[in-house]
C-alpha cells in the first residue's frame, strides 16, 4: 500500500507569532518563564509532548488560538517572555567587554561535537559528553562569544530504557520527527536549502544542513536521510553511536568533512576550530585538503590548520579512542583525498603515534592532537593522565610539561539549579549569580542566606523529587504489567524527610554501581534505622552491548524488590536530562564510585553541589579539585590498586563507615528548631566552592582566554599574503631541526655566596650554536626542590638572559632568589624558541647539559 506523507505546518495568528519564536529557540530550556508560558497553555499537553514546545504548538487548534488571544493575562505574559528573549540576544555580554575589537577583527569559533544534550525534548545526545557540549553552547551564548557549533541531526535518538520483569535492560529507539523539533533548513540567499556533498567509498552522499538556535548562537546539524541517497547512506545519520566501526567512520566523515564544507557553503569563516573529542578530527584533514586544492603545499596547509585548532580529549584510557584500519582509511577517505594529490600513507601518518610505523592503525585522537596547537584534558587530574597517555608523542619532554593542558568542566547553572534555589540566590546574591557566575566574588555572600531558608529550600526540592520518583515508579510498574497492589505501593516508597542518596550515571563496569551493595546486611541496617533512616534513588543506562553493565542493573533491580529495601531504594528507568535535573535538585548526597583515574571529569556531582547537595565520591575527575573537607566526603585518598577485588572491598567498607559515622549523624544532628547547622554549613560551602568554579561560564571564559583568543591572534598573524607567516615558520623549523645536532652546551655553573632561604644564586650556561641564531633558541635553568635525587618531576623553568657573545659561543645568565629550603636540584636545557611555539617541548627538541 502506498502512503503519502506530508508535514502540515502550524499557522499561528499574528498575535501569537512570539510563541513560535520562543519555541524555536532553545533558550526556553534554561528559562523558567518560557517553559511556564507553554505550561499555561495546557499542562496536560506539555507533559504529553514531552516538554517539547514545537510539538505542542503543532497540536493546538483554532479554538485554542482564539482562547489564548482572548486571554489578556496569557498575552501579557507571552509578550514579557518574548521581550526578555530579545533583550537576552541584544544586550552586551562578557566577550565584547573582555575582548573588545575581536569580533570586528573577524574572530569566529567553530565547535564540533558528535552529540549535544541541550534539553530532554531534543534527543541528540547519549550522556555526559553530549550534556557538556550542550552546556558549552549555552554558556557561549550567555557570554556572547562569536560561536557556532556543528553536529549531526540523528533520525533516531539514543535509546529509551525499560526493565523487564526480571530486571534485564530492554531498549527502544525513539524516532525524531524533525518537524516536531526546533530545527529549520539553512537557506542560501535565494531561499534554497543548502546541501553539501561528500564522496564515501563508491557513492556521493548528499548532506542537508539544518540549524537550531540556542540563545544567541547557532548549532548547525547535518542530515543524510535524503531520498537522493542510497538506503545505506541515508542511514549514516540514523542513530548516535549505532552500528559497527564502518558506520562510525562514515558518521565521523559527515561530522568532520561535511561539517567544514557546510560552514564554507553558509559563508562562515572560522578563525578558531574546537574539536571536542576525536570524533570530528576529520575536520582538520578536510581543511588541509581544501588548502592543498587551492594550491598550498601539504606541510604548509597542515601548519595553517594546526595554528587555528584546539583539541579536547575526554578519554582517560587509550581503549576509548576511535581507531580505523588502513583498509578503512583507504576505502572511505581515499576517494575524498586522493584526487587532491594525497596518498594514503600521508593520511595515515596524521593518526599514528609513529607516522612511519605502517603496522599502526589510524587513531582519531592522535590526529586531533597532531593537528592542533592547543590540547586539553577536562580536569586537572585528567590533564595529568592525558600527558601520560600521549607522552610518546613528545618523548623528550618532561612528564609534567608534555604540551597538553586542562580546562576543568562545568555545568550550566541556569539549566540545572532549581527555581527555589534561584530565588534564594537572587534575593541574597543579586542577579549577578545568573549573569556573572564566573565571578568568584559573587558567591562569597552565600553565608548571608539564613540556614533555615536554605535547608527548607532543600527539603522542598527533596519532596518534589520523591513525588517525581513515585510517579515514575508507578508508570514503570504499569508498563511491566504489575498488579494493582504494586502500583498502589508505589505511592508509599521513599519519604520526604529522609536523607536521600542519589546514584545515576552510565552503567559501565568501571563506574562500579555495585559498590554500595557489596554488604547487603550492613546496608539494610543503615537504611532501616528508625531514628536516622536513609533512602537511595538510582538511575542509569548500560550500553546496549555492555552485558556487564546490564548485569549490575539487574542485580540492583532485584535488591530493590527485597522486603528490607522495597520502600528505601528506587530505580528510575530511562535516565535523561529531565531525570538528572530532578535528582540534582533533590538529593542530599551524590554518590560516585569510579575506578580512579577512569573518570575524566564527570559533571553530575557539580549539579548537585549547585543545589546545596554534598558529594561522596572517589577522588577522581573533578572531585579531586572540588573536595576540600567541607564540600562533601572523599572515599579513599586517591590510591590506585593492583587488585580490583581488594580495592572494591576496601572502598566499600569505607563507604559504609563514612555513612554510619559521619554523614548520617551530621544530617540528623538538629538544633531545637530542627536545623542541622553543621550540615547546612557544608551545603553553603558546596555552593561557594563548587558552584562558583565548576560552571560552564567559568569554563568557557577559560577556553576563551587560554585558547580561543590566542588561536585567533595566531591565525590572524600567519594569514596575510597567502599565509606567509606559516611558510616562514616552516622554514625556521627546518633550519632549527637541521642544525640542532650541532648545538652544544659546553659549560654550566651555579654561583652562590651561601645556599640558604632568602639568598640568591646565579645560573650560567655557555652554548655553542654554529648553525642556529641565538634568537631561535632559549636557555633555561631547570630547578626543583626535594623529590627523588637525580630526577626532575615538575620543575620550574628559569630562562637565562643573553650575557655576551664570542664567535659561535654565547653566554647566558640569570639570578634566582631561593624561597625554599631543602634539596635544590638544578639542570640546564636548551630548547627551540619562536613566538608560534606555545610550549617549550612542542617540537620535541631539547638539549640537556651533561
Amino acid at each position: 500500500m502506498k502512503v503519502y506523507e506530508f508535514n502540515v505546518k502550524t499557522k499561528l495568528p499574528d498575535k501569537l507569532r512570539p510563541l513560535e519564536m520562543i519555541a524555536h529557540n532553545l533558550w526556553y530550556s534554561w528559562n523558567w518563564e518560557a517553559r511556564e508560558l507553554f505550561r499555561m497553555i495546557s499542562m496536560e499537553l506539555w507533559e504529553q509532548c514531552e516538554h517539547n514546545p514545537v510539538w505542542m504548538l503543532s497540536k493546538l487548534t483554532d479554538k485554542d488560538f482564539r482562547r489564548l488571544v482572548g486571554d489578556p493575562v496569557f498575552m501579557n505574559f507571552m509578550d514579557n517572555v518574548y521581550e526578555r528573549l530579545n533583550e537576552y540576544r541584544m544586550l552586551p555580554k562578557w566577550f565584547d567587554l573582555a575582548h573588545s575589537g575581536k569580533r570586528e577583527e573577524g574572530m569566529q569559533i567553530a565547535y564540533f561535537s558528535a552529540e549535544y544534550g541541550i534539553h530532554e525534548s531534543v534527543k541528540l545526545y547519549s550522556g555526559g559528553l553530549g550534556v557538556l557540549s550542550g552546556d558549552h553552547c549555552k554558556s557561549a551564548s550567555d557570554l556572547g562569544l562569536p560561536f557556532v557549533a556543528v553536529g549531526l541531526l540523528y533520525r533516531n535518538g539514543y535509546f529509551h530504557q525499560y526493565l523487564n520483569s526480571d530486571g534485564w535492560q530492554q531498549q527502544s529507539i525513539p524516532y525524531n520527527e524533525f518537524h516536531r523539533m526546533p530545527v529549520s533548513p539553512v537557506k542560501d540567499k535565494d531561499g534554497n536549502s543548502i546541501y553539501v556533498k561528500v564522496r564515501i567509498a563508491e557513492n556521493d552522499v548528499d548532506v542537508k544542513v539544518w540549524k537550531m538556535e540556542v540563545g544567541g548562537i547557532t548549532l548547525y546539524l547535518l542530515d543524510t536521510d535524503l531520498i537522493s541517497n542510497t538506503p545505506q547512506n541515508r542511514g549514516i545519520t540514523a542513530q548516535l553511536y549505532g552500528g559497527d566501526s564502518d558506520l562510525r567512520m562514515k558518521q565521523e566523515i559527515i561530522l568532520g568533512i561535511a561539517g567544514v564544507r557546510a560552514l564554507k557553503a553558509i559563508g562562515i569563516k572560522p578563525t578558531v576550530f574546537h574539536l571536542n573529542e576525536g570524533h570530528p578530527s576529520f575536520a582538520a584533514l578536510e581543511r588541509i585538503r581544501q588548502y592543498v586544492e587551492d594550491g598550498m603545499g601539504l606541510r604548509h596547509a597542515a601548519e595553517v590548520v594546526k595554528k587555528s585548532t584546539l583539541f579536547t580529549t575526554h578519554t582517560p584510557v587509550p581503549a576509548g579512542f576511535d581507531v580505523f584500519s588502513f583498509e578503512q582509511i583507504k576505502k572511505y577517505l581515499g576517494p575524498i583525498f586522493e584526487p587532491s594529490g594525497f596518498n594514503i600513507n600521508q593520511i595515515m601518518g596524521f593518526g599514528r603515534e609513529n607516522p612511519f610505523n605502517e603496522s599502526e592503525d589510524f587513531a582519531m585522537a592522535i590526529a586531533g592532537i597532531r593537528l592542533s596547537t592547543f590540547r586539553n584534558g577536562v580536569s586537572a587530574l585528567h590533564g595529568e593522565v592525558s600527558r601520560q597517555m600521549f607522552k610518546n608523542l613528545w618523548s623528550n619532554a618532561l612528564d609534567g610539561h608534555v604540551p597538553i593542558g586542562h580546562v576543568t568542566n562545568g555545568v550550566h547553572l541556569p539549566t540545572f539549579i532549581a527555581e527555589s534555589f534561584k530565588a534564594i540566590y537572587t534575593r541574597y546574591l543579586s542577579e549577578a549569580w545568573y549573569y556573572k557566575p564566573y565571578d568568584f566574588a559573587v558567591w562569597q555572600d552565600i553565608e548571608k542566606i539564613p540556614d533555615n531558608a536554605f535547608f527548607e529550600a532543600k527539603r522542598k526540592q527533596r519532596e518534589r523529587l520523591v513525588l517525581f520518583a513515585r510517579e515514575r515508579l508507578k508508570k514503570q510498574v504499569m508498563k511491566r504489567g504489575g498488579t494493582a497492589s504494586e502500583i498502589t505501593k508505589a505511592d508509599d516508597v521513599l519519604n520526604t524527610d529522609t536523607l536521600t542518596i542519589g546514584f545515576a550515571r552510565r552503567f559501565a563496569t568501571y563506574k562500579r554501581g555495585y559498590l554500595l551493595f557489596m554488604d547487603e546486611e550492613r546496608l539494610a541496617k543503615i537504611l532501616n534505622n528508625p531514628e536516622k533512616p536513609v533512602q537511595i534513588i538510582i538511575a542509569g543506562k548500560a550500553h546496549p552491548k555492555d552485558d556487564g553493565g546490564k548485569e549490575i542493573i539487574k542485580k540492583i533491580f532485584h535488591i530493590c524488590r527485597k522486603p528490607e529495601f522495597r520502600d528505601k531504594i528506587v530505580f528510575i528507568e530511562d535516565y535523561d536530562i529531565e531525570v538528572a535535573r530532578h535528582l540534582a535538585h533533590g538529593v542530599d548526597i551524590w554518590l560516585n564510585t569510579p575506578l580512579r583515574p577512569m573518570e575524566a571529569s564527570g559533571t553530575s556531582g557539580m549539579k548537585i553541589a549547585a543545589n546545596g547537595g554534598l558529594n561522596l565520591s572517589i577522588l577522581d575527575g573533578w572531585w579531586a579539585e572540588g573536595y576540600n573537607g567541607e564540600t562533601g566526603w572523599a572515599i579513599g585518598a586517591g590510591e590506585e590498586y593492583d587488585r580490583q577485588e581488594y580495592q572494591d572491598f576496601v572502598e566499600s567498607m569505607e563507604l559504609y563507615d563514612k555513612l554510619e559515622n559521619e554523614i548520617i549523624p551530621l544530617f540528623y544532628n538538629r538544633d531545637r528548631v530542627g536545623i542541622p547547622r553543621e550540615w547546612t554549613h557544608m551545603m553553603k560551602q558546596a555552593v561557594k566552592v563548587c558552584a562558583a568554579f565548576f560552571n560552564t561560564s567559568r569554563m568557557v571564559v577559560d577556553y576563551t582566554d587560554k585558547y580561543y583568543v590566542p588561536l585567533h591572534e595566531l591565525y590572524a598573524d600567519i594569514s596575510p599574503n597567502g599565509f606567509e607567516g606559516a611558510a616562514k615558520y616552516l622554514d625556521w623549523k627546518d633550519n632549527v631541526i637541521g642544525g640542532w645536532s650541532d648545538m652544544e652546551i659546553i659549560e654550566t655553573n651555579v654561583y652562590a655566596e651561601s645556599l640558604e632561604m632568602g639568598g640568591s644564586v646565579t645560573f650560567e650556561a655557555r652554548v655553542r650554536s654554529p648553525k642556529i641564531a641565538s634568537e631561535s633558541y632559549a636557555v633555561y635553568a631547570v630547578v626543583e626542590f626535594d623529590g627523588e635525587s637525580g630526577k626532575l618531576t615538575n620543575p620550574e623553568f628559569i630562562r637565562l638572559d643573553f650575557a655576551e657573545n664570542g664567535g659561535d659561543v654565547s653566554t647566558y645568565k640569570a639570578d634566582f632568589r631561593i624561597e625554599n629550603a631543602g634539596k635544590m636540584k638544578v639542570a640546564f636545557a636548551v630548547v627551540p624558541c619562536h613566538k608560534y611555539l606555545k610550549n617549550i617541548f612542542e617540537l620535541n627538541l631539547v638539549m640537556w647539559a651533561k
